[in-house]
């Protein structure tokens, strides 16, 4: 009987994305922004910070982080090019920790920026690009660790707003002071958020802002001039036994009413994305936007519902979830 030797079969060379390939396409569009603060400490002299940014239109406008220029007395805009000009801002949102900036003097067409339209996956590589500590062009890279994290998830930070609209991207790529701002990018070289923080209390754990929210920031900036911030007019609270929100409260005549939820009732989806959290469905509803059906999937006893809530604009003193 003869016997057929048996070769081991090789297993496939694991693939490493270029990474070099992908800085040099996506550098370009990614800015240094330079704030001059308020003058502290000895007279005449005023504090600078950095942080980054991206351009998301031609003409040279930048997306950053609200907080990169919230205190700023003035700030400018570096380029990738070396080029720094004088800047305004646009529109700041500090609930959103997004602000848009535009040059004071254009003339030279930027290379832009490109927001993914997809929803990231945990696991999946990704590319920091931005100026940390005032060190330009820095490249750090990593996977992503977690999806829809809120401000508890990020200690509490102080230089965000506790009843900001938060379901930020978790990473291990390597982010500093300065990063702010800066896009997160995935293979593509799509921006799939913006670097924010990280946990003051630990290493290798980052967020950053999803594209999904820039890109309605954006989108109602352009048109609107600012924000609206969407209202469904009911509150929820979280359970302890399942990933859903309770109705608590309805407001009269607002959106949720018209909606025909009911107090008690357990929302556990929205536009088909699992609602765990009260900050889950505020971020859908952001996103979303003010006029947009919201499409709901809600519990009421054993009965399961699709309701659909179209919700209006917020008052601007009156920001209700």
């Amino acid at each position: 009987v003869a016997v057929v030797q048996q070769r081991p079969v090789a297993s496939p060379a694991p693939v490493v994305p270029d990474f070099a390939e992908l800085a040099a396409r996506v550098s370009p569009a990614v800015v240094g922004v330079v704030s001059v603060l308020n003058p502290e400490g000895e007279a005449g002299r005023a504090r600078r910070g950095v942080g980054s940014g991206m351009v998301v239109r031609a003409d040279g406008q930048v997306l950053t982080n609200h907080h990169v220029i919230a205190d700023a007395a003035s700030f400018a805009i570096e380029y990738a090019d070396g080029v720094r000009v004088a800047a305004r801002l646009v529109h700041g949102d500090p609930r959103l920790d997004l602000a848009l900036l535009a040059p004071e003097s254009g003339g030279t067409e930027r290379t832009v920026a490109t927001l993914s339209e997809r929803r990231p996956r945990t696991g999946e590589w990704v590319m920091a690009i931005g100026n940390p500590f005032g060190l330009g062009d820095t490249v750090t890279v990593g996977v992503i660790s977690g999806l829809g994290r809120d401000h508890e998830d990020l200690g509490r930070p102080e230089s965000l707003d506790p009843e900001g609209v938060w379901s930020f991207i978790q990473t291990d790529a390597s982010i500093n002071v300065g990063n702010s701002g800066g896009p997160l990018v995935d293979l593509r070289g799509e921006v799939l958020g913006l670097t924010t923080a990280v946990r003051s209390d630990g290493q290798g754990v980052a967020f950053a802002v999803p594209a999904a929210m820039a890109r309605k920031f954006l989108q109602e900036v352009w048109a609107h001039g600012r924000f609206r911030h969407a209202r469904l007019g009911l509150e929820v609270g979280e359970l302890d036994d399942r990933p859903a929100v309770r109705v608590l409260k309805l407001a009269p005549a607002g959106p949720a009413t018209a909606a025909g939820l009911r107090t008690g009732d357990l929302i556990v989806a929205a536009n088909e994305v699992p609602v765990r959290r009260v900050s889950d469905l505020a971020y859908l509803g952001r996103v979303s936007g003010v006029g947009a059906p919201l499409a709901l999937q809600v519990q009421r006893g054993e009965t399961r519902l699709a309701l659909q809530l179209v919700p209006d604009e917020a008052p601007l003193a009156d920001d209700e979830r």
